[in-house]
């Protein structure tokens, strides 16, 4: 038979008959032998040119796997093959569902009597996982078939990889940790001689202390962590120390290695929450130090000891008898389907589905836990009161004098308008951007868009301007727009009524959508004195809500 007539007989009855049988039909259309054992590749049912990861190990007892299919979402042109045994197969279907709309790219294979290289060749990268039970072997194999290694990072491991230069390393359970250390693995290139890498960042650094008064200088030890957005947990801290004579606190930070770095009295490098003796001594700390305790976004406190949010570590907390509060900002709490059915202009229409489907879970399972727990919750934007009405408003904090300027608003003929998204699609900025341009073409005003400056810069320009325009899309003013009023200047946002109503302000904000953008603007700009007045009225707004003091205020009951 010719291979044109095998290709045809392969593509009309492939779903009819076993797999082995379309493999060797394919492999007898290439002219090759049709029953030699097929490789994973060929199992996989993939063309030569799809990347392909392979996962050898058990799948039973590998505790970094959850994390691996998670991490698919992220990796949009790989494909996963589960090489399994007979006793494992009746679990991968479980197992598959965590990889979301990615489990299409997982395939089940039948594990080989002897997992050879010849075997694996055929795939590009192998990912070596967490199990307790896998052997250096496997690692020897995925050498010897020349594939570039992604191995959860452990002592062991990488001291057996150094002595070929070889593997990725990523932190067993972090989606981001994995889906880099593939990419780094993809970019690598097989045969290449590996790059020198910088040596691995210590898994706890000493930090950089803020003004606040250290752990125990008074009777009250406040722990804060571990997220530190924008910097809050740094200004909070400050605060009730300035507030409270009695309270001395420790910032421990969790980040990424080199990353911009807020004042903390401990730097958590990511990989080092994995770590057990991070953990340890973060629970020796945790647990017999503290006397109360601010969550921050949810994240746990004791590394990944227990689970990778604050629920799992919440009975170990109490049994210690620590006071503990939680504290969100944002997408750790706000569900995406009532957003989009209280907004019609709400950020999440821009959002992609599978971020909706993944912060819809993960704004489920902290109301759950905030819920469930009873512990004092605290949100720094009103809109928040939204989703977690049980909540009270805990006002982000901003340096005030830090960003005070005198010079005058709406002065020029053409005012600048600013517009800095930190990200696009939380601040509706391809929605509103055409109208600014409009604005500008006309010679109306004069638009500065800025993305990615660092933040000393930010302040010049924000001084610089006479018009801040923040989200258009969320329903709450955040830091920009404070920052933006302590500056005197008058700023545009989208702010929902209802909430701040109940937080009992209202903000002296100029409300706009997308859609009434170049109304809002060119009213403003009709009547420059009520302006002018608008803008002065947000600089007082920003030094009573903003500064500190009454963010210290609501916490001072629970600091009691």
């Amino acid at each position: 038979m010719s291979p044109a007539p095998v290709r045809r007989t392969v593509s009309a009855v492939r779903r009819r008959i076993p797999r082995r049988w379309r493999i060797a039909l394919r492999r007898a259309a290439a002219g090759a032998r049709p029953w030699q054992t097929p490789s994973v590749r060929e199992l996989c049912e993939l063309p030569a040119g799809t990347p392909l990861l392979v996962h050898a190990g058990g799948i039973s007892g590998d505790r970094a796997l959850d994390g691996v299919l998670r991490a698919l979402a992220r990796l949009p042109e790989f494909h996963l093959a589960l090489v399994c045994g007979e006793a494992e197969r009746a679990s991968a279907p479980d197992l598959i569902r965590r990889a979301g709309k990615a489990r299409r790219r997982v395939h089940v294979v039948p594990r080989p009597r002897t997992v050879t290289a010849a075997f694996l060749a055929p795939a590009d990268v192998a990912v070596f996982g967490f199990d307790p039970d896998a052997g250096l072997d496997l690692l020897d194999t995925f050498l010897a078939a020349g594939l570039r290694v992604a191995a959860a990072d452990s002592r062991v491991v990488r001291e057996h990889l150094a002595r070929h230069q070889a593997g990725e390393f990523y932190a067993p359970g972090s989606v981001p940790s994995f889906a880099k250390a593939v990419e780094r693995a993809w970019q690598r290139g097989g045969g290449d001689a590996p790059e020198p890498q910088e040596p691995p960042a210590a898994p706890v650094e000493a930090g950089t202390p803020g003004r606040w008064r250290a752990l125990g200088a008074g009777p009250v030890r406040l722990g804060l962590g571990t997220a530190n957005y924008a910097g809050q947990l740094s200004a909070l801290a400050v605060a009730i120390t300035t507030a409270r004579a009695d309270v001395g606190a420790e910032l421990v930070m969790a980040k990424p290695p080199a990353t911009y770095r807020y004042p903390a009295d401990r730097y958590l490098n990511y990989p080092g929450e994995h770590r057990l003796d991070v953990q340890i001594a973060r629970a020796e700390r945790v647990l017999g130090w503290y006397t109360h305790l601010i969550v921050d976004a949810f994240r746990p406190v004791l590394g990944r000891l227990n689970g990778d949010d604050i629920a799992a570590d919440l009975p170990a907390l109490r049994r210690a008898r620590l006071k503990v509060a939680l504290l969100a900002h944002g997408s750790e709490i706000r569900h995406p389907g009532a957003h989009l059915e209280r907004h019609a202009e709400s950020a999440f229409r821009d959002a992609p589905e599978e971020l909706r489907e993944r912060l819809t879970a993960v704004a489920e399972r902290n109301r759950r836990t905030a819920e469930e727990s009873g512990l004092p919750f605290f949100v720094t934007t009103p809109d928040l009161l939204d989703d977690v009405p049980f909540a009270t408003w805990a006002p982000l904090i901003v340096d005030v004098d830090a960003w005070a300027c005198d010079r005058p608003v709406l002065e020029r003929t053409r005012p600048v308008v600013l517009h800095a998204p930190s990200n696009r699609w939380t601040k509706g900025t391809d929605r509103l951007l055409p109208r600014l341009q409009e604005l500008h073409d006309r010679r109306i005003i004069e638009l500065r868009l800025v993305e990615g400056l660092p933040h000393s810069e930010m302040r010049r320009l924000v001084q610089d301007c006479d018009i801040v325009v923040d989200q258009l899309v969320m329903g709450s003013y955040g830091t920009f727009s404070c920052e933006g009023m302590a500056a005197g200047k008058v700023v545009v946002a989208y702010v929902s009524e209802g909430p701040h109503r109940a937080a009992g302000v209202q903000p002296p904000i100029a409300n706009a959508t997308p859609g009434t953008l170049v109304k809002t603007i060119e009213s403003l700009l009709d009547d420059r004195p009520a302006a002018v007045a608008l803008a002065a009225e947000g600089t007082h707004y920003v030094r009573d809500h903003h500064d500190g003091r009454r963010t210290a205020e609501v916490f001072d009951a629970f600091l009691r």
